[in-house]
């Protein structure tokens, strides 16, 4: 495994494979996804530098532009994957306001696409921009597509790899479904009830594609080193699906770092939800449960792992109402 040669100092070519994840909070979970699949003891370091509820559109908020450029003055960023733009459906506001698909504001936004990759073409990493996935609302669907297609051409056009993902996150019928196959071939919920974002199953299959795509990279244009010598094939998603048997735990699958803490908030502004599907306002609505259900899942992911038995009066014991104690009187007694 041969880290890619910074072309502006080989002398930091020495060390782990260093792969930078940049974004939103689909973003977030892709880092989780590679976090997982791509190990620190097998010669990879994974930092996450994704930020919820940012985008290219408001820089007032967060200005990606700056903050890649702070990123690769102190860290070494061979590989950098891009995943961003369900929070851009708003105008832009740069010597004056720019509505959302206008032409003033589709050439600033795809300027600012081709001034964060150049960044980090300019630090020598290959770039990988991930396509947004599948969504369930139709309308926001259209949005995302629309964004796909810009952030398609602009790969194209800056020379770096295009992760492809909307197809791919389809049901069998090719419709939207919360339920797919995982990277070990089983059934599994794949999107959280928001139908935006994704389980913890459904980020380690995202983050399969990406290192499918570090490993291929067919017509790579950028001049950093062949992909298929940055990730082996022992990474790369089974093209067949396995045994749907379950396997047995191992303790590295057990002290994987813990699911995005934010998988069930959808990311669009409050002042979005004005004239957004009922699905969507909905969704946004239900963030309180969804906290429960993401944590739900989070306990499911880690099979065998079982709670040890609360003992009355111990912290752990929930049989007890907060403020009380064993020896108090319960409701009804």
């Amino acid at each position: 495994m041969a880290p890619i040669p910074d072309k502006a100092n080989p002398a930091k070519a020495d060390g782990p494979l260093n792969i930078h994840v940049f974004g939103d909070s689909l973003g977030d979970g892709v880092w989780a996804g590679l976090y997982r699949k791509l190990p620190k003891a097998d010669g990879y370091k994974v930092t996450k530098h994704s930020r919820v509820s940012t985008g290219l559109v408001r820089k007032d908020f967060y200005d990606w532009s700056k903050a890649v450029r702070q990123i690769v003055a102190v860290h070494r960023v061979d590989v950098a994957v891009v995943m961003i733009g369900t929070n851009d459906r708003q105008a832009i506001v740069e010597n004056g306001r720019h509505a959302l698909r206008s032409a003033t504001w589709e050439k600033i936004y795809k300027a600012r696409i081709d001034d964060l990759t150049q960044v980090l073409k300019d630090e020598g990493a290959q770039v990988f921009w991930v396509e947004l996935p599948a969504m369930r609302s139709p309308r926001f669907g259209r949005d995302m597509q629309y964004f796909n297609s810009l952030f398609e051409e602009r790969a194209a056009a800056n020379g770096i790899t295009y992760v492809r993902t909307w197809q791919r996150t389809l049901g069998d019928n090719g419709a939207y479904s919360a339920y797919g196959t995982d990277d070990r071939g089983r059934k599994r919920k794949m999107r959280t009830n928001d139908g935006i974002h994704f389980t913890m199953s459904g980020y380690i299959k995202l983050a399969g594609f990406v290192t499918d795509a570090m490993a291929d990279v067919p017509g790579q244009q950028s001049d950093a080193q062949p992909a298929a010598d940055v990730i082996p094939a022992s990474v790369k998603t089974p093209v067949a699906p396995v045994s749907p048997a379950l396997p047995e735990v191992t303790a590295p699958e057990i002290a994987a770092p813990a699911p995005v803490a934010r998988p069930a908030r959808s990311e669009i502004m409050p002042s979005q939800l004005d004239g957004q599907p009922e699905d969507v306002q909905r969704s946004e609505r239900a963030g309180v449960s969804e906290v429960a259900s993401g944590i739900a899942h989070a306990l499911s992911e880690l099979r065998g792992f079982v709670l040890p038995e609360a003992k009355p009066g111990r912290a752990d014991d929930l049989r007890q109402p907060q403020g009380t104690s064993p020896s108090d009187p319960q409701p009804g007694q």
